[in-house]
């Protein structure tokens, strides 16, 4: 198969501006519809470039409101943080994290505990103080280091005074006892310390209070190290026992100053670091010390707490960890509070603001998230947001002591994603019934006119746009039938290829063109043309390519193929289209014999004319002149001069810039002026030629035809000669402006009157100047063709009586 390849970008160029121009469809009729986030739905304009970006007030308006849902869920977040509102779920969480948090009981705290096994065998409840001064004096003699004795000891006993001495000698004895003090209520008299009887706190070694805080749910959190009437002054009993156990640790435990006011105080809040459920703690029973059941070695250098844990004792609440069926003896939790405080293991908590701005940030990111996410992202991202906010409360605290209460930044991370989404869902619906209007406008042509009616206008809008889209259906039906009736009476071929190579559109013209019908032997027909090498192989090429195939006698066909993209710059096939190029091919010919007559048939007479008219003019006697043979003479040149300028200007017309070459311009000027030096030497008429030097005549280079280059140069120079008298000047050169370059060819003659340069350079304009040679017309359209030919232009400056300019502008190579 024969063929002639070109390469034009004007075809696929347009494609993105059309892109832009059908997603801007209906935007100048519709109202303005705003959307937010990465919703797909929002007013769209084009970039020169053909882009699409989303319209300015759109983006304003989501930025508004994602500002303004932003602002209030962080108001919700800091608010209900500093104002604790969610108390309840943090502390649920709380709970859980402290259920996680594990450690090993210290060996040498013991628990001796008053439980049931010791009230069936001792007796009921309350028992002789002479018991207990025997128990202390059995950890006496063990060697017990500290002994928190968690029992009551408010009153004497009057019928048995000597109970309670040979108790106070025990405490006494031992050295390091800690007693009790309670928070007691007088009635209308107000609150009291409830102190252990004199002679008790005379001989006990510390007093602290047994206080333990609840929190509205009923369970103990917390203590306040420091408490008592009037000032806290008196320690929690476990930082009491610290302070006789190791009192070089106890030292980092201040009481707070001595601002007297009235009532109870407290001070030093703390929250209590559980290790665990109750029973986490070595418990040895009252009864066994008694007995001498328990190695004294176990009890030696131990820190001993005695306390109740029987049921029915009364000194029992819930903790975090004590679960719901098992409550935690108090005597226990003053162990725990023991035990942290001798290894300095606190629960640490920032402060209110600093959670609140902590919350802020949180759903600030969230937002920022949301905004910039599809739906579907939007609702992992928020699932995923809750996630980590949770664990990562439950891990600072189970893991690093640091408690972070989450609730607030979760009520507003769950606040966040049904308000952001309600105003998208908001944004899309405007969209659509802005879409399913403009639906409504399109296509009328094409289907019968149906009642319209808007969504607004309907009670039930969702059964309205129902309808809307089932009118708006049957128009784009009806456009789509039109559309491919259309396609199927084109004049020329229309065939659109995939990216997986598959025919997706091929109309009856293409088929018949290509002489094929299957669809596959369509493939292997375009795919066996000879296509320039790579030209179809780069799916991102912007160039559309033609070829020009012979398929068989007389079947001449012209194959463009062009790259189709999506709106996001992506390839989704190629679109290739066949034209008959055989009644083309005909008229060529039919010129092409026109142009043969012209440069031989026609010309050849002339030619014999001028022959005869020499060889008359020649046997007339010196002196004399025969004005008819002159006439006839002056006649047969122009006739010929005409016959010429067609075929030159002909030339121009078809010239093909596939086989343009490069063209060294001072070599152009020096074979135009070669040629009309005669005739300026007979005129009397100077003839300057600018050349560059060499380094820059070098690069002085232009693609084209040299033979028309230099005709068009030569025609410029005629024409100068003819309009400038004898004496005259006439000059041409060349320089460089930017990407082009502009040779000018420049006269002192007669110049060219205002109302002629308008049409110098269109057909048959004879007559300009006053020049004394007369013209046919065509020169100068032959400069202007191969100006244009070339991707170039001339120009024409010039002033009657003082000259002209004429510059050739010409892209470099």
């Amino acid at each position: 198969m024969g063929s002639r390849q070109t390469r034009s970008g004007h075809l696929l160029d347009s494609c993105p501006g059309d892109r832009s121009r059908r997603l801007r469809r209906s935007v100048d009729r519709r109202p303005e519809c705003h959307c937010a986030g990465q919703v797909p739905v929002v007013d769209v304009v084009a970039t020169p470039a053909g882009t699409v970006s989303p319209h300015p007030l759109a983006i304003s308006r989501t930025l508004v409101e994602w500002l303004l849902v932003t602002l209030l869920c962080a108001g919700i977040a800091a608010t209900a943080t500093t104002q604790n509102w969610l108390w309840r779920i943090d502390g649920l969480i709380y709970d859980a994290a402290l259920e996680l948090r594990r450690d090993t009981p210290e060996p040498d705290v013991v628990v001796v505990a008053i439980d049931d096994r010791s009230l069936l065998e001792i007796g009921r409840w309350p028992w002789s103080r002479a018991v207990h001064a025997a128990l202390l004096e059995r950890l006496t003699e063990a060697g017990a280091a500290v002994v928190a004795f968690d029992i009551i000891l408010h009153e004497s006993v009057r019928d048995n005074p000597l109970a309670d001495q040979v108790l106070a000698e025990a405490i006494a004895a031992h050295g390091a006892v800690v007693l009790p003090v309670t928070h007691v209520a007088y009635g209308a008299r107000g609150d009291g310390e409830g102190l252990p009887a004199k002679p008790f706190a005379e001989a006990a070694a510390a007093l602290g209070h047994i206080h333990i805080e609840l929190d509205p749910d009923g369970i103990a959190r917390s203590v306040y190290l420091w408490e008592g009437m009037n000032r806290a002054h008196h320690p929690q009993f476990a930082l009491a026992a610290l302070k006789l156990h190791s009192p070089h640790v106890a030292q980092g435990f201040e009481p707070p100053g001595e601002s007297m006011a009235p009532g109870w105080r407290r001070a030093d809040w703390l929250r209590i670091p559980f290790i665990g459920p109750p029973g986490t703690y070595r418990h040895v029973s009252y009864v066994d010390i008694l007995r001498g059941d328990v190695d004294p070695a176990e009890l030696s250098g131990a820190m001993i707490f005695v306390g109740a844990t029987a049921v029915g004792m009364g000194d029992m609440v819930p903790t975090p960890t004590s679960g719901h069926a098992r409550l935690m003896p108090g005597v226990e939790i003053h162990a725990t509070l023991f035990q942290a405080l001798r290894h300095g293991d606190r629960i640490a908590m920032l402060e209110r603001n600093t959670l609140s701005a902590l919350a802020v940030i949180i759903i600030v990111l969230l937002s920022l998230i949301l905004l910039r996410s599809s739906p579907r992202v939007a609702l992992l991202a928020t699932f995923a947001f809750m996630l980590v906010v949770l664990t990562g409360a439950i891990a600072l605290l189970a893991l690093g002591s640091l408690w972070l209460p989450p609730a607030g930044a979760m009520l507003a991370g769950i606040l966040v994603y049904p308000l952001w989404s309600w105003r998208r869902l908001e944004s899309a619906q405007n969209y659509l019934d802005a879409e399913l209007r403009a639906l409504q406008e399109v296509g009328t042509h094409f289907a019968p006119v149906l009642p319209q009616q808007s969504p607004e206008q309907v009670p039930d809008r969702f059964r309205a746009r129902i309808s809307v889209v089932r009118e708006a259906a049957q128009r784009q039906r009806a456009l789509q039938r039109f559309v491919a009736d259309t396609l199927d009476r084109l004049p020329v071929g229309a065939v659109v290829i995939d990216t997986r190579g598959q025919l997706r559109l091929c109309n009856p013209r293409a088929r018949a063109l290509l002489g094929v019908d299957e669809d596959w032997a369509i493939r292997a027909t375009l795919a066996a043309m000879p296509w320039p090498e790579g030209a179809l192989a780069d799916s991102l090429s912007s160039e559309t390519v033609q070829i020009e195939v012979v398929l068989g006698p007389g079947r001449v066909v012209l194959v463009s193929a062009a790259n189709l993209m999506d709106e996001d710059g992506l390839p989704m096939g190629t679109v290739v289209g066949v034209d008959d190029l055989a009644e083309l091919r005909r008229a060529q010919r039919s010129r092409d014999q026109t142009l043969h007559f012209l440069s031989h048939d026609l010309r050849a007479p002339m030619a014999a004319i001028l022959t005869l008219a020499e060889i008359e003019r020649t046997g007339t006697p010196a002196g004399g002149e025969n004005s008819f043979v002159a006439r006839v003479e002056r006649q047969a040149r122009t006739a010929l001069e005409l016959a010429d300028n067609l075929i030159r200007l002909a030339k121009a017309e078809n010239s093909d810039p596939a086989r343009f070459e490069p063209v060294q311009l001072d070599i152009l000027l020096l074979d135009a002026t070669d040629e009309v030096w005669s005739l300026a030497s007979a005129a009397g008429i100077e003839l300057v030629t600018g050349l560059e030097s060499a380094a820059e005549s070098d690069e002085a280079q232009v693609n084209g035809d040299a033979d028309l280059l230099r005709r068009a140069l030569i025609n410029l120079l005629t024409n100068a000669i003819k309009h400038t008298a004898a004496g005259g000047r006439v000059s041409v050169s060349y320089e460089r402006d930017g990407s082009d370059w502009l040779i000018h060819v420049e006269d002192n003659g007669s110049g060219i009157e205002a109302d002629m340069r308008e049409r110098l350079f269109q057909p048959f304009a004879t007559g300009a100047g006053k020049g004394r040679l007369g013209g046919v017309g065509l020169g100068l359209l032959m400069v202007r063709t191969v100006a244009e030919g070339h991707g170039g232009s001339v120009s024409l400056v010039s002033e009657p009586e003082k000259g002209s300019v004429f510059t050739l502008r010409l892209p470099a190579a």
